[in-house]
Parts: C-alpha cells; sequence; structure tokens
C-alpha cells in the first residue's frame, strides 16, 4: 500500500473558504535513486497479456530503449529505475505502463469532471439562470475569481455573440472556479438545504467541505498525469476510486457505467515483471 492509498480512508478535512489553485503545485519528487543504464532486454510477464491497453508497448528491446532515452532523456526515465530494477525489468517498461496506466484514466476523470462542473452548475441555474451577472453571487467571488468570470464570458461572447449563454461557461471557467463554489462560503447560497439535492448519489450526511476534498483529490490527480508526471506509485488505484465516486454522486447508475467499462484495474495488474 502507497502513502496515497494509506492515505485515502482518513476522514475528510474542512475546506478552506479561498480558491483552490488549478495547477498542480508539487510536481513530484525527487528521482528515485537507482544505477544507470538499460537492462540488455526486457522478459516482462503480466497477469492478463491480452489487454489492448499495453499490448505493443512492452516488453522493450536495447533498440527502443536507446530510442527512448534520447527522446525522453536519462533523467526522466531515472526516476522509474529503482521500480524496473525491483520487477527486474527495463525502466522504459515501467515508463510506458505508467504511460498506458494515465491513459486508463482518461474515461473517469473526463466523467467525473464534466459531470460535477454540471451538478454544481444546477445549483447555480437554480438560484439565477443569469448567475454570473447575480449581483449577490458575485460578491461572494474573489477579485482572482471575479476576474476570472469575466474573461470567461468575454471570450465566450466573442466566440458566440448573441448566442452566448451561460452553459458556455461551465466549460471555459477552471476546475478550479468549480470547486470553489463547494466551498463553506458557498454554502448558503448555492447548498442551503445540503449537497444531497444537486449530487443525489451522495451519502445524505455529505457536506459541502466532503465535495470540495473530493474535488480536490481528482483535480490534483487530473492535473498530475496531465503534466505527464509519475503515477504509478501515487495510489492509483484509491484515485480511480475517488473519481469513480464523485461520478456516482452525480449518478450511481453512470459511475457503474463507468466501471465496468474502465481499465484502470486491468492497467495496475497488468505490472511489467519479469518472468
Amino acid at each position: 500500500m502507497t502513502a496515497g492509498d494509506a492515505g485515502a480512508g482518513k476522514k475528510l478535512g474542512t475546506a478552506p473558504v479561498g480558491p483552490p489553485p488549478d495547477l498542480v503545485q508539487r510536481r513530484g519528487h525527487e528521482p528515485a535513486e537507482a544505477p544507470h543504464g538499460n537492462l540488455p532486454v526486457s522478459h516482462v510477464t503480466t497477469n492478463s497479456p491480452s489487454s489492448d491497453m499495453v499490448q505493443g508497448l512492452f516488453p522493450t528491446d536495447l533498440t527502443d530503449q536507446t530510442l527512448l532515452t534520447l527522446g525522453l532523456s536519462d533523467p526522466r526515465l531515472q526516476r522509474f529505475a529503482a521500480a524496473a530494477k525491483d520487477d527486474g525489468v527495463a525502466r522504459e517498461d515501467t515508463y510506458l505502463w505508467n504511460l498506458a496506466l494515465a491513459e486508463s484514466f482518461h474515461l473517469p476523470l473526463h466523467m467525473a469532471e464534466v459531470t460535477c462542473r454540471n451538478t454544481i452548475h444546477s445549483a447555480l441555474l437554480f438560484r439565477d439562470p443569469a448567475w454570473h451577472k447575480n449581483r449577490i453571487f458575485r460578491q461572494e467571488l474573489s477579485a482572482t475569481l471575479l476576474r476570472d468570470l469575466d474573461q470567461a464570458v468575454a471570450d465566450e461572447t466573442d466566440k458566440h455573440g448573441d448566442a452566448m449563454t451561460c452553459h458556455h461557461l461551465v466549460s471555459a471557467l477552471s476546475f478550479g472556479f468549480w470547486q470553489y463554489l463547494a466551498t463553506d462560503k458557498m454554502k448558503r447560497l448555492l447548498f442551503p438545504k445540503g449537497i444531497k439535492k444537486n449530487f443525489k448519489g451522495a451519502p445524505d450526511d455529505a457536506k459541502p467541505h466532503d465535495l470540495y476534498n473530493l474535488i480536490e483529490s481528482v483535480r490534483l490527480w487530473r492535473n498530475r498525469i496531465a503534466h505527464h508526471n509519475a503515477i504509478f506509485d501515487k495510489g492509483p488505484a484509491s484515485k480511480y476510486q475517488d473519481a469513480l465516486k464523485l461520478i456516482s454522486w452525480t449518478s450511481v447508475d453512470l459511475g457503474n457505467w463507468v466501471s465496468k467499462r474502465c481499465k484502470v484495474n486491468q492497467v495496475i495488474n497488468n505490472r511489467p515483471r519479469s518472468s
């Protein structure tokens, strides 16, 4: 169990009232200490050789490893060297497995973010269909978020003219903007009777700060993948469960639909190891 997995079971804390940054602030850790150099050839076994997500990526040979090292850089690949050594494979194989794992997260992260944005937006629409112009709502935003909102309105108006509606803002605004709307400061305005009215699959006792913390986990994981960082040793199984949970809080049926089609667990189980 990784530190990320161990921390997943801890009780959610109280969400801050300020806006979160929408970029990863912690870009991983120092590369693991491991000897330099490639294995001459990698003999890999997997639990599910038929997985189309990993077929063709590994095992690599010396030609592949040289090509990848030239393109990706030796320092970058060294981040994977210690784990690869423990598994008896080339670091390039572990790197490519990490790449396949990142790819497998596209479906659950996409669904988690888009459904979350739409569900929070439904709370805004209930209060005011023209919420982006609402004086009370705008007063609750920080100067930075208000500037982001006005910029998004201007950009979408340039694209769509008179046809621009608040629905265009759902994707135009950062995920961090929508996360801010789950802070305790916004509870009275958007969720006076709790989040269950909009997030119908959430537990009965779920609070806005629970939603905030769940979004935080999904958002930072999404950013880590977007920045092409290592994820294989950062608790991917628990992060996958967080993504499914966020989807299910909007729709249990959709969460089940995604879980039946997602290949995260299969890719995790297809970790390259020496035969």
